[in-house]
């Protein structure tokens, strides 16, 4: 099937169109086919029951457990739609979702919440394809329409995005909605910058672009809190485009009336997503934020050989993991991309400018705030996966502005050489750690093998899925398994012939031995149990991830 385009396309935006279209196709075609070879993180049953505990707010006025009512409910929404949509296409008229609430056979809990999950893994997914693209228009807007297709290239080969890209419910969908707001929001902010509209509203492409904006940042909102920053980008970088552009005072008047619009649009959004705003909005709106910028988490993070309480990590807590996990020719070419865009910045056009303004403050803002507000991290840098696709931009235009510079057509080829060899050593680590690319660490930094017993590793337990299967493989039947981790990430691939309960569970009623002990690298728990053998490990790069313990 050809694709067509509007006769209005010239030949050079096709091919622009078609570059990217093939390197999107092509990394949706990789991830499809291996999507199905990740096992389940830990917070993925929680992330789904949100759905429910907003329900029962809604229809029985129950209220949402714990301190779940301040995480957004957007995506996980989407998510439970899909799979009820594809369950009433596969049972028929006769489904009544709202009899499914409560399944009396365990084994059946744990089948029917795989089928969600995997749902949610082929959605997550397919939504981390809005970043790359999004990425391939940043790209494009500083470096010509020709390079695009580079910056979809260039994240992907960001082993802990890409590996984060096929489970992780919270933080990828954020990252993708948050890259498309940026590569969106340079086109509004040009768009106000150009044309000067009148003070009475008028329903025009600006009302229209305003309101579908807000629209878009309050869906960002309702995914985490935290995405109504974007409305502070704009404006920033609006006034920063004023200052080189032949704008009036009065055209700013008139844009901040339009302006009003997004941020109507913005705040129905994000009520209308969000059902613990209902009673209280601007109440839950700063309750959430307080909450959000000191996590009441107090689980202690293994940092530099140290068990550390979250509360208590030292300030370069990310800044260490970004240096750690970031490949090092990303992290040359981003202050590389830095320098270059201060050198070149009489020089860009208001477009270039707003977009260069706004994917800064992408990679900036957020993480100096936390900092600066000491607010409580945990899990590496997987709350600040929004970073990587700025990260990854910058740096694919400092590639290119490089290449650009390049005179001789040797020079050009070598440093093309050079950087395909690079990037197919990054490729080659992320083949080497399959299905478990979000563990990865640089070459600089000594790799996973340094990492080990340094920081953590599989803290989501992914590889948990290995060590169950492999214990259905070769335990004999009726044995029973404890499990030293999240319980769901471990259960829903044990064999019906397995008894599996948690190490909780096991400490308030112990079992009879002979039983296997399954344990991820994370708290010590693979500490327990000390008398009992090793007898399997889930090994990525010669370091163990999940072990197996038989205790007889």
């Amino acid at each position: 099937m050809l694709i067509k385009f509007p006769a209005s396309f010239s030949s050079a935006w096709k091919r622009t169109y078609l570059k990217v279209a093939t390197v999107i196709v092509s990394l949706a075609i990789i991830g499809l086919l291996t999507i199905g070879h990740y096992g389940v993180s830990w917070d993925e049953n929680v992330e789904i029951s949100m759905v429910r505990f907003n329900f029962e707010l809604i229809t029985q006025g129950k209220l949402i457990p714990s301190d779940y009512k301040y995480y957004g409910t957007a995506f996980n929404l989407t998510s439970e739609i899909i799979f009820q949509i594809q369950t009433f296409i596969q049972k028929g008229f006769d489904y009544n979702p709202l009899n499914d609430a409560g399944i009396p056979d365990e084994r059946l809990k744990y089948k029917v919440l795989y089928e969600r999950i995997k749902v949610k893994h082929v959605l997550t997914f397919l939504v981390s394809l809005i970043t790359y693209a999004s990425v391939a228009g940043i790209v494009g807007i500083l470096c010509g329409r020709d390079f695009a297709w580079f910056g979809a290239v260039a994240l992907p080969l960001i082993p802990r995005f890409w590996g984060h890209s096929f489970f992780n419910p919270k933080d990828i969908p954020f990252a993708a909605f948050f890259t498309l707001s940026t590569l969106l929001g340079a086109y509004l902010v040009n768009h106000y910058l150009k044309v000067n509209q009148e003070s009475q509203l008028e329903f025009n492409r600006t009302l229209i672009y305003s309101i579908l904006y807000g629209i878009l940042v309050g869906w960002l909102t309702a995914i985490r809190i935290v995405g109504f920053f974007v409305l502070f980008f704009i404006i920033l970088a609006y006034l920063v485009g004023m200052l080189g552009a032949k704008t009036s005072y009065r055209n700013l008047r008139n844009t901040l009336i339009y302006y009003a619009t997004t941020i109507v649009a913005w705040a129905i959004t994000t009520i209308a997503l969000q059902p613990a705003t209902w009673s209280n909005p601007i109440g839950w709106f700063i309750e959430t934020l307080a909450y959000m910028s000191k996590h009441g988490w107090g689980g202690e993070v293994l940092f530099k050989g140290q068990f550390i309480s979250a509360k208590a990590l030292p300030w370069y807590y990310l800044p260490t993991w970004v240096v750690l996990t970031v490949p090092l020719i990303f992290q040359v070419s981003f202050v590389l991309g830095l320098i270059f865009l201060v050198v070149k910045y009489s020089e860009l056009s208001n477009l270039q400018r707003a977009c260069a303004v706004l994917v800064l403050l992408q990679v900036s803002c957020l993480p100096l705030l936390a900092i600066l507000r000491d607010s409580t991290l945990y899990d590496e840098m997987r709350q600040f996966l929004f970073i990587l696709p700025g990260v990854a931009a910058i740096s694919a235009a400092a590639l290119v502005w490089i290449y650009q510079k390049l005179s001789r057509k040797s020079f050009k080829l070598i440093a093309v050489a050079f950087i395909i060899t690079v990037l197919g050593a990054i490729a080659f680590d992320m083949v080497a750690l399959h299905p478990y690319e979000y563990i990865y660490f640089n070459r600089v930094s000594g790799g996973l093998t340094q990492a080990h017993g340094r920081y953590e590793t599989d803290y989501w337990g992914l590889s948990t899925r290995e060590g169950m299967e492999w214990i259905n493989n070769n335990a004999s039947g009726n044995a029973k398994v404890v499990v030293g981790g999240d319980d769901d990430s471990a259960i829903i691939f044990a064999a019906p012939k397995l008894t599996a309960i948690t190490k909780t569970e096991f400490e308030q009623k112990p079992l009879d031995k002979p039983f296997y002990y399954l344990a991820v690298p994370r708290y010590d728990l693979q500490q327990a149990f000390p008398e009992c053998q090793v007898v399997h490990q889930v090994v990525k790069q010669n370091v163990p991830l999940t072990i197996v313990k038989e205790c007889k």
